[in-house]
């Protein structure tokens, strides 16, 4: 029941924010007066259908897509799409300027964008306009936003085998209060504290908070024998940019988004090893363990997923792939500059073959997927 619920949370939030994009060409297209003659959420045989005002509005049997047909934005070779574009050519989008054409392609993309800008309002809203960060990006400079610092405990420590603190006779675990009677407030304090000592005074209480003091000696190493962990998280706080805090985060997440890929990129330059780099693109195999461990996680982070995903869907249709809108306005752009139009035949076999190999990439992302599966299950675990 549990794979169900999962499945169908997947085909929601896919056919949402499929039809956020499709209606955004649907909105443009109607806004420069182009005829829209199908706007249908899923593929292959239709299950409902209905036409209103010109457009059949239809609903199909595979749920993970959808598409809106313009008239002017089809395959020339398609049985009636010429006799189409001859009974209305005030209605066929290849009659109207670039710039109409290309606010065409983009409005998809835009609207996908408006919609995590609008989801991440919403979640920051009720996430008291803060959200955690890694450790790594506590030098992250946000817009919009600070980075703050919040100390939630005392500094949590593990005594190491045969060191110089389980010598002293320290606890094996517990928490640091000070050294050499100053307060520890943060867990890089410590270093500084011991540094230039041979022995110094260590205030712990132990799991039980029974606290006491330890006379410690320091290593040659400056170290005396402790693992210790964080005692504070990081968070991005947009409390005093709440009314731009969506348009803002959305923002940072590309920059922090960059930052990460950038890392790959140089990790991957240097080792010669990929396997991070591909294991960090996913399909729907991917995606279906996301919902199934955000579903359980509540509404906010689910929300915040969703977000993420609109994001994610915005980025991949602005990849230059002709079959994609990034590829469709990259050859209105190129068709502008020449101010010359590309021979519609040619450009429908451009659009069709990079169509087959998109399909080709998903389906080796799939298998990928699959034959990582148990991979996939422990990242959520």
């Amino acid at each position: 029941m549990d794979i169900i619920i999962t499945i169908l949370l997947l085909i929601l939030v896919l056919g949402v924010l499929v039809f956020i994009h499709e209606l955004g060409h649907f909105l443009a297209a109607r806004i420069v007066g182009a005829t829209v003659y199908e706007f249908a959420l899923g593929y292959g045989p239709k299950l409902i259908s209905k036409k209103y005002k010109g457009t059949l509005y239809s609903i199909r049997l595979l749920p993970l897509g959808g598409f809106v047909k313009i008239l002017g934005d089809g395959d020339p070779g398609k049985k009636g799409e010429e006799e189409l574009r001859e009974k209305d050519i005030e209605g066929d989008l290849k009659n109207k300027s670039k710039p109409a054409q290309i606010f065409v392609m983009l409005a998809g993309v835009s609207m996908n964008i408006l919609l995590a800008i609008v989801a991440y309002f919403v979640v920051l809203g009720f996430s008291n306009w803060k959200i955690d960060l890694s450790y790594e990006f506590e030098d992250f400079k946000p817009l919009g936003a600070t980075i703050v610092r919040e100390r939630d405990m005392d500094v949590p420590y593990q005594v190491l085998e045969d060191s110089l603190a389980e010598s002293s006779g320290m606890p094996k675990e517990g928490y640091i209060k000070s050294i050499n009677n100053e307060y520890v407030e943060y867990v890089e304090d410590i270093s500084r504290l011991i540094e230039g000592n041979e022995t110094v005074l260590v205030e712990t209480c132990d799991m039980e908070e029974i606290c006491n003091e330890y006379i410690v000696s320091v290593g040659d190493d400056g170290k005396i024998g402790i693992a210790i962990g964080s005692n504070y998280y990081i968070s991005v706080d947009y409390s005093e940019h709440k009314a731009l805090s969506g348009v803002s985060h959305l923002i940072n997440n590309v920059r922090l988004i960059g930052r990460v890929f950038g890392g790959l990129f140089e990790e991957a330059r240097e080792t010669g090893d990929y396997s991070s780099l591909s294991g960090s693109v996913a399909g729907p195999v991917g995606m279906f363990f996301l919902i199934d461990y955000f579903k359980d996680l509540g509404w906010v982070p689910f929300i915040a997923l969703v977000a993420d995903l609109s994001l994610s869907l915005a980025f991949m249709n602005l990849l230059p792939i002709p079959a994609l809108d990034g590829g469709r306005v990259f050859i209105l752009v190129v068709e502008g500059v020449l101010r010359k139009d590309l021979d519609p035949k040619v450009e429908a076999i451009i659009i069709n073959l990079s169509f087959i190999l998109l399909m080709v990439f998903i389906v080796i992302v799939m298998i990928k997927d699959i034959a990582n599966i148990n991979e996939l299950k422990s990242l959520f675990e």
